[in-house]
């Protein structure tokens, strides 16, 4: 026990990443630990690294399986009464128990090693970060993420003077549908609405959906005049389309970078701004910066 703070120092575990490239996948492991045969290549790609890592081998292993670093001898120690309560495992269940259900049982259920252990492979991780980032309606940016990726473009501004605009959407009187035929009918609308969106933007540009029935289309290397093209093309192919037999209007706030945006929310409030311009100018408009662009009423 370390006096200091009451910590448990017999087993060293650090949640950082190990000072080295983990050579093993998770499938590898759990091929390695009998869930499944290792093939003459693999066999060979083992008895290499075993060779070469020697204890550290065993550090890779377990750092494979939960994303943390444990020192050779004790991962050693460890990955033997891992693979025993694997194997008492299948034996009790009569079935094949795989290794990282064994490992997070052992690691969290029988032991206070490791209080919150994970298993999880590159591919979940990638999914877990996208999904994090992006609205699970639409399928587009969340409302944080926006402002992320309007940040950077405001940085890059600032550094090189290369203009960014946005265009902010808001539906027409959306709560009608929702009040005539329901929030799903609504969320269908919102869904192919987001589908529009994809459709019409350019490479660069970057649809979010800012919250409710408002999205955000940022456009980098774009000056307002561009974005204005843009809008009036969303805008038209939107109240031109039927949403599963229900048709809506936007109204659209354009801003741009200039002297008077120094940061995303600096770009945000300004195309907040146009948009309700473009409302109480009669809506199914767009504003930019205030002068009103469209003069046809929903």
């Amino acid at each position: 026990m370390d006096e200091a703070d009451g910590r448990d120092s017999s087993l060293d575990v650090r949640e950082e990443r190990a000072p080295y490239d983990t050579p093993l996948s998770l499938d590898m492991v759990s091929a390695f630990a009998g869930d499944r045969p290792l093939t003459d290549n693999e066999k060979d790609a083992v008895a290499e690294l075993q060779t070469s890592r020697k204890e550290g081998f065993y550090s890779d292993l377990l750092y494979a399986i939960t994303h943390r670093f444990f020192p050779g001898e004790t991962a050693r120690e460890l990955w033997e009464r891992i693979l025993k309560h694997k194997y008492e495992m299948s034996s009790t269940l009569n079935r094949n128990v795989r290794i990282t259900v064994a490992s997070i049982d052992y690691l969290s259920n029988l032991t206070a090693e490791l209080p919150s252990p994970t298993a999880s492979d590159e591919k979940f991780m990638t999914e877990l970060i996208r999904l994090s980032a992006h609205d699970g309606l639409t399928g587009l940016l969340n409302h944080s993420s926006c402002y992320q990726k309007i940040d950077a473009e405001i940085k890059r501004y600032a550094r090189y003077k290369t203009p960014v605009s946005i265009l902010m959407m808001d539906f027409d009187n959306f709560k009608a549908i929702n009040d005539s035929s329901g929030h799903q009918a609504g969320d269908g609308v919102l869904r192919a609405v987001g589908a529009v969106l994809r459709e019409e933007a350019r490479d660069p540009d970057i649809c979010c959906r800012y919250g409710g029935d408002e999205f955000v289309v940022i456009l980098p290397l774009t000056e307002s005049r561009e974005a204005s093209i843009l809008a009036d093309r969303l805008k038209a192919r939107i109240e031109q389309s039927s949403f599963d037999g229900k048709t809506v209007t936007v109204s659209i706030g354009i801003a741009s970078s200039g002297q008077h945006v120094d940061s995303s929310r600096d770009l945000v409030r300004l195309a907040d701004s146009a948009l309700y311009q473009a409302k109480r100018g009669g809506k199914n408009r767009v504003a930019v910066g205030g002068a009103q662009k469209e003069e046809t009423a929903a």
